[in-house]
Parts: C-alpha cells; sequence; structure tokens
C-alpha cells in the first residue's frame, strides 16, 4: 500500500479483505459498539421498561438479552474477523454472489436508509423541541438539514474515523448520563427505584425481546466492523465489552430518568429535568454515534446493490445519507414505523443462515468459505422462512425465532439436498 493510501482520511476500498497490517486493536471496535449503544432509542426504552417490570427484573431482562446478542454478535463478527470482509460481501456464500448482490443488500440499505432518516429526524425535532421550551426558535427543516450533513460527514471517511469519533462521544455520553442520573436521584432516593411497583406490567420475556430487538441489525452486520479486529479472541471482547456494560448502563439511566420524570419521550424528560444544555449534548452526540453506523453500512449496502467498486463506498454513503436526511424532513417516523419494523424483521435472520453456512456447514474454516454464482435459492427460501417466524410465530422472542428457524432450516436443506456445504 502506497504512503498516500496509508495516510487516506478516507476508507480505500470497501470490499478487499482487510490485510493484518491495517487492522488494529479490539477496544476500538469495541467503542463503536458502545456508541452504538448509547443511543437516544436505548434511554427511552429503559425508560418505558421500568414501567412494565421491578428494577431487578429489568436488569434480568438486559443481561439475559445482551448476552444472547454477545453470542450473534461473536459469531458473525468472527466471520468478518477471519475472511476480512463486509457483511454483504460475506453473504454470497450463503445467498450467492447476485442473491446477496441483490436481495441481501437491498433489505440492508432500505432498512439502514430509513433508519438514518429516523436518527436525524428523532435529533432534529428533539433539539427542536428542548429549544423551544426555552423560549428558542429555530426553523424545523434546515436544523434537521445542518445536524444531518454534519453527522454524516463521519460515515463519509469510513470506520476508522467512526471508531475516533466513538472513542471521544463514549466517555463523553457516560459522564452526561451518570449526571443526569445523579440529578434525578436528588429528588427520588435509589431505594426508591427499586421499591417501585411497574405500572404498565409486561413479561420479563418481553423486556428480552425489547433488549435484544435494540442491536439485532447491530449483530447482524457487525462483520462490516469486526474485519478490523486483528483475531477471534479480539473479535468476540470487542462483542462483549462494547454491548453488555453500555447497554446495562444506558438502560439503568433511562430507568432512573424515566422514573424521575415519569417520561419516555427523551426531549420532554430532558426538559423536566432542567438541563438543556447538557440534555442537547446528550442528544446529538448519542444520535451522531447511532447515524454514523447506519449510515455507513447502508452506504456499503448500496455499493454492492449497484455493483459499484469498493473504492466508491465514501460517494454510496453520501448518497445513502442525503437520502436518509431528506426522508427525516419529511417525516420518515411519521409514516414509515410499519414498515421500518417490517424491514427490521428481515434483518435478523440473515444472521441465521450465514452462521449457519459458516459455522455448521464450513466449520469456522476460512479456506473453506467462497461465494456461490448467481442466486443461492436454498438460502434465499431459508431467510424467508425466518422472516415469517420473526413476524408471525406467537411464542418465544421475534428477532431470536427468525435467526433460530432461518438458521435450522439453512442447515436441514443443506444436508438433506447434498450433505456438503460447497454444493
Amino acid at each position: 500500500m502506497s504512503k498516500q493510501e496509508k495516510n487516506s482520511l478516507f476508507e480505500e476500498d470497501a470490499f478487499r479483505p482487510v490485510p493484518q497490517k491495517e487492522r488494529h486493536s479490539w477496544w476500538k471496535t469495541s467503542f463503536i459498539w458502545a456508541g452504538s449503544s448509547i443511543c437516544v432509542p436505548t434511554i427511552m426504552v429503559g425508560a418505558l421498561m421500568i414501567k412494565g417490570l421491578s428494577f431487578f427484573e429489568m436488569v434480568l431482562a438486559v443481561i439475559i438479552g445482551t448476552l444472547l446478542l454477545s453470542v450473534v454478535f461473536c459469531l458473525q463478527g468472527m466471520e468478518g474477523t477471519d475472511t476480512g470482509l463486509p457483511t454483504v460481501v460475506l453473504a454470497r456464500s450463503a445467498f450467492g454472489r447476485e442473491g446477496a448482490g441483490i436481495i441481501i443488500s437491498f433489505i440492508l440499505a432500505t432498512t439502514l436508509i430509513c433508519w438514518t432518516g429516523s436518527d436525524c429526524q428523532i435529533a432534529g425535532e428533539s433539539f427542536i423541541q428542548i429549544l423551544t421550551l426555552n423560549n428558542i426558535h429555530w426553523n424545523r427543516e434546515a436544523t434537521i438539514i445542518v445536524l444531518g450533513i454534519i453527522m454524516l460527514t463521519v460515515s463519509i471517511l469510513g470506520e476508522k474515523i467512526i471508531s475516533k469519533l466513538n472513542i471521544i462521544a463514549v466517555p463523553a455520553l457516560i459522564l452526561l448520563c451518570i449526571y443526569g442520573m445523579v440529578t434525578c436521584l436528588q429528588d427520588m432516593s435509589f431505594a426508591d427505584l427499586i421499591k417501585a411497583s411497574p405500572v404498565e406490567p409486561i413479561s420479563l420475556a418481553e423486556g428480552v425481546a425489547m433488549v435484544f430487538g435494540m442491536q439485532a441489525v447491530g449483530s447482524t452486520i457487525s462483520p462490516d466492523y469486526h474485519r478490523f479486529c486483528r483475531d477471534r479472541k479480539g473479535s468476540c471482547l470487542a462483542a462483549v465489552v462494547g454491548i453488555i456494560p453500555y447497554c446495562l448502563f444506558l438502560f439503568i439511566a433511562g430507568s432512573v430518568m424515566g422514573a424521575a420524570t415519569g417520561e419516555s419521550d427523551i426531549s420532554v424528560l430532558i426538559a423536566k429535568l432542567g438541563l438543556p444544555i447538557i440534555g442537547l449534548i446528550i442528544l446529538v452526540l448519542a444520535t451522531w454515534t447511532t447515524m454514523a453506523c447506519d449510515a455507513y453500512t447502508g452506504g456499503l449496502a448500496i455499493t454492492s446493490l449497484l455493483h459499484l467498486s469498493g473504492r466508491r463506498r465514501a460517494v454510496a454513503t453520501a448518497v445513502a445519507g442525503i437520502v436518509g436526511i431528506l426522508l427525516a424532513v419529511f417525516g420518515i417516523m411519521n409514516y414509515f414505523t410499519n414498515f421500518l419494523d417490517l424491514m427490521a424483521s428481515c434483518i435478523p435472520p440473515v444472521a441465521g443462515v450465514m452462521i449457519t453456512d459458516y459455522w455448521l456447514l464450513r466449520h469456522g474454516k476460512v479456506e473453506d468459505w467462497k461465494e456461490r454464482p448467481g442466486f443461492h435459492w436454498k438460502g434465499i427460501i431459508c431467510l424467508v422462512c425466518g422472516v415469517l417466524a420473526a413476524l408471525f410465530l406467537p411464542f418465544g422472542f421475534s428477532t431470536i425465532n427468525g435467526i433460530l428457524v432461518s438458521g435450522v432450516l439453512y442447515f436441514l436443506t443443506m444436508k438433506l439436498a447434498a450433505g456438503d456445504a460447497s454444493r
């Protein structure tokens, strides 16, 4: 690699295997997942969960949910570490080159562009609402566009800059959330929080499903970031350290602030705490770290979908981000919530098929990994079955159902059809 490439801010070629000399320590990847975990929806879900579960039930639900997530993160992430390849390329083994390039890339691109818009809308409208509550009035559309462009810049530059953003943002977010909790606990003791009874009871299983659902998509696309880890051990550490402690902390922070204010809407919650400046910083940083990952992976998916060179990833990410910002301006969250839920149900079953293909059929051996040509219909049909299971099975956890059904069916289908993963 030339000196110019090494010093470039931009990621040079997103689809080539990442060589060992360009990989980094696992803790940098863990900060990416920490930043993704420390987001506005996590705080809001924490505030909602404390209304439905006791404090200790909520903690148990978070521990179970994040442990289950860590299994998927580790298995998917190690595929990326072994091969050095992103999710849309790895998927060629299980779904075929065209299947991954069209079907999987379309699902990822559509979902993550819409989520980029959702992130941007949450940030912009919450920002405006907090300002309005303090008698400051800004134009909605202009605020969303300006915030969106600022946040998009990091995604365009690539994984290394996303990692650096999170190294700065995560400690700041932790300190700010601690400050918010301390402020809340001045009016309500921790003992009161522990003793509080749920006002809208939910089951422990529902709580686990809420936690797992928060990062189910992230676990599926983890190869996009774990391909930069040096080895399998580091890949697993990045997942476990980046997910479990930060999710637990954020859900507790959300529960404390939600219990103190009786609110789960982040902008109203922050306003009731009387922390407008601190609240705005939390809001922007928390959304920025999440949007950076959504737009980056959305760009990878567009690059694959349009059969572009990996060197065009930055341009594709810019397009994904701009479309997301425009969707935010038009209020995507007001119209497409059910569509986003549907698309989110399509992604975790992708992990079920990919994990089975690599770990059970190819025995986790990188030398046995190879892409299939065209469409691999066995993998695609099992994916569809997993999506249907996630949407319609009346028991269990929807996202976990999708992963298990797609994975088990793929294993049985491949064994019955050929008994050989290479066919």
